[in-house]
């Protein structure tokens, strides 16, 4: 498990693909872009960008809507779909061990900058 970059100081509340926009648009931030012909995955509320893959929109995406009633994958972009959730499971499963390790992550309260 490795976590290849970490932003912080955002509002729990702000979209996900807000803080990513911003992280690519500042070539200060120092984040990692994927090289040349790489691509990271991002989830459904996200759209594709050069370099960064989405699930296909409006196909069956989470595992168990794929395995619902027996159901065989149909054409290759369930196929990716499928594959993409596997992988993605992956990686909840990473943020899974860190907040376990570290439960105040799970239970983040709200403190007065002079009492933190």
């Amino acid at each position: 498990m490795l976590f290849t970059y970490v932003v912080t100081g955002w509002e729990g509340a702000v979209h996900d693909s807000r803080v990513l926009t911003t992280q690519l648009e500042d070539p200060n931030s120092g984040f990692p872009h994927p090289p040349p012909g790489k691509y990271s995955l991002v989830d459904s509320g996200y759209s594709n960008k050069p370099g960064y893959l989405a699930p296909f929109r409006n196909i069956p995406y989470h595992l168990r809507d794929a395995r619902r009633r027996g159901r065989r994958i149909n054409g290759p972009t369930e196929l990716f779909n499928y594959r993409h959730a596997s992988l993605r499971n992956c990686i909840e499963r990473c943020f899974g061990v860190l907040k376990a390790r570290f439960p105040i992550l799970r239970f983040m309260t709200s403190l007065s900058l002079v009492r933190q």
